[in-house]
């Protein structure tokens, strides 16, 4: 009962090592020994697109916000309070980044509102702006959080949107935990095809074997029927 259980353990051990060896293995090539994770989207669109703080301003590292528009296209991006922004967007027609997904390293987007939206750049809310042809990027300081960041394309859509952030203690984690998945399996592996022994030593015992010589003295020292009974007559006529 103690090997049955001794094995399950093993087993169950040995799938969690390899399991976190795996995750961790992933995240440190994905990261890179920079720790940076870069998410993107491609919104494909001429509406203006809003990061919220719950995504802007998640983490505590800085993030870098890069966009793209088609070929001969500007990009207008700017940041502002989130109550500005949100009253200056109103109800009109709008790409929300809506979170992150980890395992296809992709912006979640959802299209919401109706209508058109106001002149964005002649409001007087922005704390930062760039507008620039081609690729913009700004980087986002956490210290003056919470943030909404609006993208807005001019003269062609938008083509991709990116966020990144860099953090060196990601890739240390990522190794961390692919080391001590490694240790879980080593030793889920050595549970799950150890033997036992009968005293618990872990190896069963082996039989006693006796040498030919000490066979072959037993032999000797053993009489057999016909030897008995000589021996019985030596000893009556004696007596005699």
């Amino acid at each position: 009962m103690l090997t049955i259980v001794t094995r399950v353990a093993g087993a169950l051990l040995a799938l969690l090592g390899l399991a976190l060896t795996a995750v961790g293995v992933w995240f440190a090539t994905q990261l890179g020994t920079s720790g940076t994770a870069e998410f993107s989207a491609r919104p494909d669109t001429d509406d203006p697109v809003i990061i919220r703080p719950d995504v802007l301003n998640r983490v505590d590292a800085d993030v870098v916000v890069t966009a793209t528009p088609a070929e001969g296209g500007s990009v207008w991006m700017a940041l502002a309070n989130p109550s500005d922004a949100s009253a200056v967007m109103g109800g009109g027609r709008h790409v929300d980044v809506t979170g992150v997904d980890v395992q296809d390293w992709a912006l979640r987007t959802s299209v919401r509102g109706s209508g058109e939206v106001a002149e964005l750049g002649a409001a007087d809310l922005w704390r930062l702006q760039e507008d620039e042809e081609g690729p913009v990027t700004l980087t986002v300081r956490q210290a003056s959080a919470p943030e909404t960041l609006v993208v807005l394309a001019d003269g062609s859509p938008l083509r991709s949107l990116s966020l990144s952030v860099t953090n060196k203690t990601w890739f240390v984690e990522a190794v961390i935990a692919a080391l001590v998945g490694l240790f879980l399996l080593v030793a889920g592996v050595t549970l799950l095809f150890s033997r036992r022994r009968p005293d618990g030593t872990g190896q069963a015992e082996e039989p006693e074997t006796s040498s030919p010589a000490e066979i072959g003295e037993a032999r000797t020292a053993t009489p057999g029927r016909h030897g008995a009974r000589g021996g019985t007559r030596d000893a009556e006529e004696v007596a005699r």
